[in-house]
């Protein structure tokens, strides 16, 4: 299919991916970075030490010194914390949705559900290496915003995960649920299956 013929058929997921690929894979150049000086750092291994300083300030702020008075609820909770079970990756390779984007990997979810069979016995030997290793593979993409882009922190940092890397969230995500689910408060009914903020 032509980008012309997608167009005219307003079909915008055909369009873009056949743009994208008459562009190729063009990047522009890296920014400069500044130091929290203001002195641009031009070296690319000292612009990352400032990347890694930047987020680890970022995402590791000091505890407030008055802390709400907030009644705490029991952290004793009742999760399974065995590695994944093939069953477990079955059940949610089967539930990602299609369509979306592949990620880092470019591994898209259709892949994975083509056989979920073979899907999951290859995904469970990745989990459980993971699972003993204790070490989870991410990908980090920095996202402008407004104001001198030589700065970090007119940046935002978010984690790119893969689709399979979407299946092991998942697959956490549910062994949790249940247990959180019956220690939230009403007030947070927005963030539970079957519930909205009007609830």
């Amino acid at each position: 299919m032509t980008a012309e013929k997608a167009a005219r058929e307003g079909n915008m997921r055909q369009l873009y991916d056949t743009t994208k690929k008459l562009a190729g894979n063009y990047r522009k150049p890296e920014r400069p970075v500044k130091s929290k000086e203001g002195k641009v750092i031009t070296n690319i291994g000292e612009q990352r030490k400032r990347w890694v300083e930047h987020f680890k300030e970022l995402l590791n702020r000091p505890a407030p010194l008055n802390t709400p008075n907030i009644e705490a609820i029991s952290t004793n909770l009742s999760v399974d914390v065995g590695p994944p079970t093939i069953e477990e990756i079955s059940m949610v390779t089967r539930q990602i949705k299609s369509g979306k984007a592949a990620g880092p990997n470019n591994t898209p979810a259709e892949a994975l559900k083509a056989d979920v069979s073979v899907t999951a016995r290859i995904l469970h030997i990745l989990f459980n290496k993971i699972w003993d290793e204790e070490q989870v593979p991410t990908d980090w993409l920095k996202i402008r915003k407004k104001g001198d882009l030589s700065k970090c922190e007119n940046y935002r940092g978010i984690t790119l995960l893969s689709i399979p890397g979407k299946v092991f969230n998942k697959v956490l995500l549910n062994r949790m649920k249940d247990s959180t689910d019956a220690q939230r408060r009403d007030q947070h009914v927005r963030f539970r299956k079957d519930k909205s903020c009007t609830d």
